[in-house]
Parts: structure tokens; sequence; C-alpha cells
């Protein structure tokens, strides 16, 4: 992530920063999670395997640990800088991608662009000038990086600079068909590589080795005591001196709006909402009426079968700045039981109080859909799945 924003054209929530930024900046964290999960699990595999000879016998103790820091000299020397420097490249192009939808309507047109020296690949020296329509499905798989190290870029085009360059002659390999652009970069692209960094993933979890590994590291979500090893609800409110205490500075509806309006007078507009930021783990959550008010208002406060006590959601709401800034566990996770795009995954943020857990429900765009109390210990190990962005030691 470190790499990834260094390579980024501006900066982290900056005057310039949009909610197309965001949502790319959630699906690479994601991307970059399970990348990592599925690297170290086929690490894991390989000095598994090292323990036998290519003749299936058991190596000497000597042999073995020769052959891990082979393996160990592979995964966090070589593989390690060469994908540090993609994933770079890769925030550099996702940002400029974010201009390039931006820019539209005044920059129709995109042109393929390679660094035009010796060093260039003669495989990417067949897409430079490529000149298409921003929303040409050439960009979709074969908008640049195209491979390990690629110095590859675009250049943005006005209508009246695509006609003048198509209709200049002369440069017969400008391609500006995207029937043959697509055949060209099918030639020319590793199958690894054909994505658009700024829409779609930096690695492919259909085709890199590391997923091929683990073919499960791709479609399973990962749970917080199976996997990540952590403790179980049941667990965690045995320990009641490491649980939080409620500030309870709420104890009226007339409090909660009060406090509301300070929050949007610090950090957001009168009457537009607040978004909080916490740039050490780049991200954000923004909070307007609209959406999260209706999960507050006085229908909660009415018993029913489920809740015969009052939930009063809005008493306890002074708790948002903690548990957005100090969570206990932050997670990225499907919901619904349903596999669904990339892009329409939660984000969840949990702290554990003295009576029961609190959870923070952010959509894809970061806007806050749900803060409340948990019933229980099963409501919350549904959302404990997916990718653990963030832990507390306990």
């Amino acid at each position: 992530m470190e790499a990834y924003v260094k390579g980024y054209e501006k900066d982290l929530f900056g005057a310039d920063w949009t909610v197309k930024d965001t949502e790319l900046l959630n699906r690479v964290q994601n991307n970059l999670f399970s990348f990592s999960a599925a690297k170290s699990y086929a690490e894991a595999k390989e000095i598994r395997d090292s323990v036998y000879d290519s003749n299936g016998n058991i190596r000497s103790r000597n042999d073995f640990r020769r052959a891990c820091k082979k393996v160990d000299a592979d995964y966090n020397g070589k593989f390690l800088d060469t994908e540090r420097q993609q994933v770079m490249i890769a925030g550099t192009q996702g940002s400029r991608w974010v201009d390039i939808e931006n820019s539209a309507d005044t920059h129709p047109y995109l042109e393929y662009v390679t660094a035009r020296d010796e060093r260039v690949r003669e495989e990417h020296r067949a897409l430079d000038g490529t000149i298409l329509p921003i929303d040409d499905p050439f960009w979709t798989q074969y908008y640049p990086p195209n491979g390990w190290r690629c110095r590859c870029t675009v250049r943005k085009r006005t209508a009246r600079e695509y006609d003048h360059l198509v209709g200049r002659g002369g440069r017969t390999r400008r391609i500006t068909d995207s029937d043959t652009a697509m055949i060209t970069g099918g030639k020319n692209v590793p199958k690894t590589f054909r994505q658009n960094v700024g829409t779609s993933y930096i690695f492919d979890k259909d085709d890199h080795p590391y997923y091929k590994a683990n073919a499960a590291a791709k479609a399973e979500q990962m749970t917080a005591t199976k996997h990540y090893g952590m403790k179980s609800i049941e667990q965690i409110y045995q320990e009641p001196k490491k649980l939080a205490d409620y500030q309870g500075n709420i104890k009226s509806k007339e409090d909660y709006d009060a406090f509301w309006d300070t929050m949007e007078g610090e950090y957001g507009e009168a009457g537009k909402g607040f978004t909080l930021v916490d740039e050490k783990h780049q991200a954000s959550a923004t909070f307007t009426r609209e959406q999260l008010y209706v999960k507050l208002r006085d229908i909660k406060d009415k018993p029913n079968a489920k809740h015969p006590e009052p939930q009063r959601r809005w008493s306890y709401f002074d708790e948002i700045l903690r548990v957005f800034f100090n969570p206990d566990e932050v997670w990225i996770t499907f919901q619904g039981g349903k596999r669904v795009n990339e892009h329409y995954k939660a984000k969840v943020y949990i702290k554990y109080y003295q009576d029961s857990p609190m959870i923070l429900f952010l959509n894809n765009h970061n806007i806050a859909l749900s803060f409340y109390k948990s019933d229980g210990g099963s409501d919350v190990e549904r959302f404990r799945n997916g990718v653990l962005l963030k832990k507390k030691k306990r």
C-alpha cells in the first residue's frame, strides 16, 4: 500500500480527491491483501514441498535449509522487488485513469505511448501509437502496465488532435481500429496483465501463479477463527478488562442533534453530513442523514418481538470517532451469501464494548449505512471474514 500511494499522482484525500479515487483505493487495498495472502500460501507450499528432492527422497537438514533459503530469496527478494515496482506503476496509472474519466468530455481519445527507446519490448512497440476512444473495450484489457516493469503510458487527446493525428498519414503503425487493436493486444500482452488497473485489479486472480497454488484463495472468504487464528467473540468477552467503556455523553435526541451539528462543523458542512479521514490507514467514512439517520430514527426506539427493549441507537453515536479511528478489527467482506463483483464488497469496523460489540457498516463508496450495537456473537461473526485490514493486538 505504501508503494501504491507513493506512485499515486495526488495527495491521499487531498483537495482534488474524488469518490472515484476512494473507490479505486478500496479495490486496490482488497486486491493487495488478497494477493499477499495467496503469496504467503504459495511460499509456504513451496517450502513444504522442499522437504523432498526431485527424486522424492527426504532431504537432509542442510539440503533442506539451502532449499528454503532459495525460496526465501525468490519470494522476499527478487519477486518482492518486482511486485513493489509493479504496484507503484499501477498507482500512477490508476490515478491517471481517474483523471482520464473526469476529463472525458474534453479529451475523448487516448493514445498508447511507449518509452520509445532501445529498451522497449517489441511486444509493446507493436501497440505504440494506438489511438482509440476512452470507452473502447481495448482499454479494459490493454491499458498499461502490460508486463512486469512496463514503462508504457497513455496520452489524452482531444477530438481535434485525433483528427489531426489520424489525418496526417505516413505512420502506418498507428492503430485506429478497435478490432485490430484487440488482436494486436492479444498477441503481445500476457493474460496475467489483461486488465485496467484504474477500474479492476493490479494482480489478476484467475491467472497469477500465487492464486493457482491455492485455488481457494480467489473464491473463499477467510474467517477470523479458522484462517486468521483469531479469538472467537465468546473468547473475547471472557476478558472484560480489555473491552471499551461508553462515553455516555448523549442523553437525549437534542444531544444527538447537537453532536451531529458539531461533527458537520468540524469534519463537513452544515446540513450536508461529514467525512472522517484516517490518513494513516488510507481510509475514509462519510456520514449523511439520508443514508444513516434512517437507521437511527424513532422507529428503532419502539420495542418489538425481536427487541423488547428500546434500542435508541442515537444514544451512543458519540462513539463513532473511537469505532472509526480506533477499531478492534476492520474487514472487507462479501455479504448476503453471494459472491458478487469486487466493487460491491462492504467494509466493516468492529469495536468490542463491555456489553456488546459495536459495528460500523460502510458501502463500496465508504458511505456509512449502519452503526449499531450487536445483538450477540453470531451476528458479529458473520462479518468477521474476507480480507482483514486491521486488527488490534490483544
